[in-house]
């Protein structure tokens, strides 16, 4: 039986990234998309902080996804993490965070990790996620964490060509770090340019959010 797999967008611009890494790594699943931008809209309306109503919405979006019966539940907006957590403890099939896998990855380097954020709220709660792991797993790492300043406001107007000349001109600010991390699903077009740029590693959350999926759905 072919396993289906729920992909939970509050941001139209992640959709190409994961579907591209289904695609390239497990190309026999079946996906299918949940997509609500008003949650991002609110979320910012809100000052960034997770009111009563948008909490609702999201456990909302989670529960119509789940009455579909899929094997796996892949959220892939970074700025709900607190959000994803309860709902994760309550269901039954995997249900992943966009960036679980990237932090993994980046706890195998160690070391000096950069960690590129266009959204306001995904960089200090990365950045918390990340150091608190790596405490916790006795790992020496030290995170730098760059925001790159008006860009995601550019993604959410249409303006895609001057989001990415941002970013990608922010990048080479983290050359004396040891790897990059592409924070969010919608950095990741953009991973080869950056490594090309800086002559860093560059580590984005599409493909291992994808690899860990399938790890979890199959158990290999």
């Amino acid at each position: 039986m072919t396993n289906q797999i729920a992909l939970i967008h509050a941001t139209r611009e992640a959709i190409l990234p994961v579907e591209t890494a289904f695609k390239d790594l497990w190309p026999e699943a079946e996906y299918w998309t949940l997509l609500d931008e008003s949650l991002t809209m609110d979320l910012a309306a809100a000052g960034g902080k997770l009111t009563p109503a948008l909490t609702e919405r999201f456990l909302n979006l989670a529960a119509y996804a789940k009455a579909r019966r899929p094997d796996g539940i892949l959220f892939t907006c970074s700025a709900f993490g607190a959000i994803i957590d309860q709902i994760a403890a309550q269901y039954d099939v995997p249900v992943m965070k966009p960036n679980e896998a990237i932090l993994d990855a980046a706890l195998a380097r160690g070391g000096r990790v950069g960690l590129l954020a266009t959204h306001p709220q995904t960089l200090p709660d990365m950045t918390a996620d990340m150091e608190n792991l790596a405490a916790a797993r006795n790992i020496d790492m030290t995170v730098v964490p760059l925001l790159v300043e008006g860009a995601w406001a550019d993604l959410g107007a249409g303006r895609r060509d001057a989001h990415d000349r941002a970013v990608v001109a922010a990048a080479p600010r983290l050359n004396d770090c040891g790897c990059i991390v592409l924070a969010q699903f919608s950095m990741a077009p953009l991973a080869a340019e950056i490594g090309a740029d800086t002559g860093l590693p560059v580590l984005t959350s599409p493909h291992a959010a994808v690899a860990e999926m399938k790890r979890r759905v199959l158990g290999v």
